[in-house]
């Protein structure tokens, strides 16, 4: 394992059995912390841990949903999936102990790759597509302990919720806002929550969602991944709401010349704006992605994405690796009613200015999932906290959304998120 990054530990704090090591992240409503469990006989594991601080841990929609978020991850333990392993309140401060990997978001990879004109390519595309199509499928058909379905949808499936290890793992992180049978009645009418660019036409016009618009969502992270442009993401953030509900998508071939007739096939299925005509499981989307592995004789494994982490993020002059820890997870924040607009006209990762390719100061009009930290080109670590939005009616574009077909949704919120 590499030595974490050293940056303003703890002077050795302890919160219940837990060494607080650093401050990853700070939330206006919530830190979050790298830690040790530390045993006898020198034993310790690394962890990181999401705590609501004091003032917040009383007031019930917070800590209700901090404690449907630890029910839901207690119960997925998958190699996929980023896993939670312990849930408390020590001192007045809820607080969730979860798995620590060292890597990327693949939202970080994509814009390194874009940056240096490196594509990711077809195979690591597939891979990601085979890891999260597998996670999936175990999340949407998981059931209590009692046999009754979850009814598990993540709703937040994006490229800053992939999160890569550098030995080529891809986990699913971030089950803060599912929805599923522990919170369902929790669920707030008309409100939507998400990333814009990165929801199903279902998703976006806050109509009923299943399994399948997680498939749809996942559909755009892989076109995104296998083409290097940009789906839905528009200039402005209402144009990007109106091009998600429209759900028009170009066919990959004429993006990329060349693309592969049947992973295109592949692509254009999952996002069919009818749901009934997407695939209607991941299973099924994870045995054809497998049979084109098969047809292009790639071998199985993480090498193509362990061997990509180490050419975008190598070691620096004095042998440290330069790589971001992504911490898995989301955590309420102080409210904003601010968002970014992107350049007009930008349409490929790579032509993303500074602010946009995670330079200093960057923010973004999107749903955090992971803690993602970032760098400079210089490798420098950091850490990024874009705003997530809540749309309601005081934000929604109601005569853009009424052009595409959008329903409006509840009251304007905005809740900035990190983990």
């Amino acid at each position: 394992m590499v030595t974490p990054p050293t940056v303003a530990p703890e002077a050795d704090e302890r919160f219940g059995k837990y060494r607080i090591l650093q401050r990853l992240a700070v939330g206006g409503m919530a830190h979050i912390f790298l830690a040790t469990l530390d045993g006898p006989d020198g034993f310790s594991k690394a962890c990181v841990i999401k705590r609501i601080l004091p003032e917040y841990a009383n007031l019930e929609p917070f800590s209700r949903m901090f404690a449907d978020e630890a029910k839901v991850a207690a119960l997925l333990t998958h190699p996929n999936i980023v896993q939670v392993f312990d849930f408390g309140k020590i001192d007045g401060q809820y607080y969730l102990a979860m798995e620590w990997i060292q890597g990327q978001s693949l939202d970080r990879i994509m814009r390194h790759a874009a940056a240096a004109s490196m594509p990711l390519g077809l195979r690591v595309t597939v891979d990601v597509g085979l890891a999260m199509s597998d996670a999936l499928t175990y999340a949407h058909a998981k059931t209590l302990s009692d046999g009754t379905p979850l009814k598990l949808v993540h709703r937040d499936i994006t490229p800053g919720n992939v999160l890569v290890s550098r030995d080529g793992i891809v986990k699913l992180a971030d089950f803060g806002i599912v929805k599923s049978s522990v919170n369902l009645e929790r669920t707030v009418a008309g409100v939507v929550k998400g990333k814009y660019a990165y929801m199903s036409p279902e998703q976006i016009t806050n109509r009923e969602l299943d399994h399948r618009s997680d498939l749809y969502s996942l559909g755009i992270v892989l076109y995104e991944a296998s083409t290097g442009r940009r789906l839905f993401k528009r200039d402005t953030m209402e144009a990007t709401i109106v091009a998600a509900s429209q759900g028009d998508v170009p066919p990959p071939s004429q993006v990329s010349p060349g693309f592969p007739p049947d992973l295109e096939r592949i692509l254009l299925r999952l996002l069919a704006k009818d749901p009934d005509a997407r695939y209607p499981n991941a299973r099924e989307l994870h045995d054809d992605l497998e049979r084109f592995r098969g047809t292009q004789h790639w071998t199985s494994g993480g090498r193509e994405l362990a061997t990509l982490m180490a050419t975008l993020f190598p070691p620096d002059a004095k042998g440290r690796v330069a790589t971001a820890v992504a911490v898995p997870g989301s955590m309420p924040g102080s409210s904003s009613q601010g968002s970014t607009r992107t350049p007009t006209g930008i349409s490929h990762l790579a032509d993303l200015p500074p602010q946009e390719r995670g330079a200093p100061g960057e923010s973004s009009a999107r749903v955090v999932t992971g803690v993602m930290a970032r760098g400079t080109d210089t490798g420098a670590t950091g850490l990024v906290a874009p705003p997530e939005q809540v749309v309601g009616a005081e934000s929604f574009p109601w005569g853009l959304a009424a052009a595409a077909g959008a329903a409006a949704v509840g009251s304007a919120l905005f809740w900035l998120f990190v983990a």
